[in-house]
């Protein structure tokens, strides 16, 4: 069962309007955090920033560089951080996609959502994710929604912080059979912003 999963998670193309990676995570840390990541279908950098320090709400935004699809990707999203306790913490995600495919000169968009849970502290947490969302692109006009499971264990050293993530899931499209989806990708994030200026 584990290497069916693996092959799912690493052999699957890339959905473009997948929600982001920065926002799946069920806390919202209380300063700045800047992130950059590497998978096996993407890579990107973003940042999350809090409303104010230790808020419970916050932005998010991504740029996301598919190479298998050559896709540009521009992600922005509000996250909501709704319940904390020793043990977890939740949060939403609200948030939409502006795709651009150069070589087919054609590109898309499409809102998406997300819940997440954090289990654990302040330095170790294992996340799980339910991402959903909507795409449409100009030239076909055909809806493609795309359903995700995540899970990512994340460990935060003082200023700095690295994760390793797992997504996978199906895109539903009307009329036609779902298609598999999955990625696995490092992060390092950083969280001195403040200090540094």
């Amino acid at each position: 069962m584990r290497a069916l999963l693996m092959v799912v998670v690493l052999g699957a193309t890339t959905a473009l309007a997948e929600g982001g990676w920065l926002t799946a995570r069920g806390r919202l840390q209380p300063e700045l955090r800047f992130e950059a990541w590497g998978g096996t279908r993407t890579a990107g950098l973003g940042f999350v920033r809090p409303d104010a320090p230790g808020a419970g709400a916050g932005l998010s935004a991504e740029l996301v560089y598919a190479y298998f699809d050559r896709t540009a990707e521009l992600r922005a999203a509000r996250v909501w951080q709704f319940s904390q306790n020793r043990f977890g913490t939740g949060s939403a995600v609200l948030g939409g996609s502006l795709h651009v495919v150069p070589e087919r000169f054609d590109a898309g968009l499409g809102p998406h959502a997300g819940l997440n849970l954090a289990l654990g502290g302040e330095v170790f947490t294992v996340d799980l994710g339910l991402q959903t969302g909507v795409e449409l692109f100009f030239r076909d006009l055909v809806p493609r929604l795309p359903q995700r499971l995540l899970i990512s264990a994340n460990l935060r050293l003082g200023d700095w912080g690295i994760g390793l993530h797992l997504r996978g899931g199906v895109d539903l499209v009307p009329g036609h059979a779902f298609v598999g989806r999955g990625e696995a990708a490092l992060s390092l994030s950083w969280f001195g912003f403040e200090k540094a200026r």
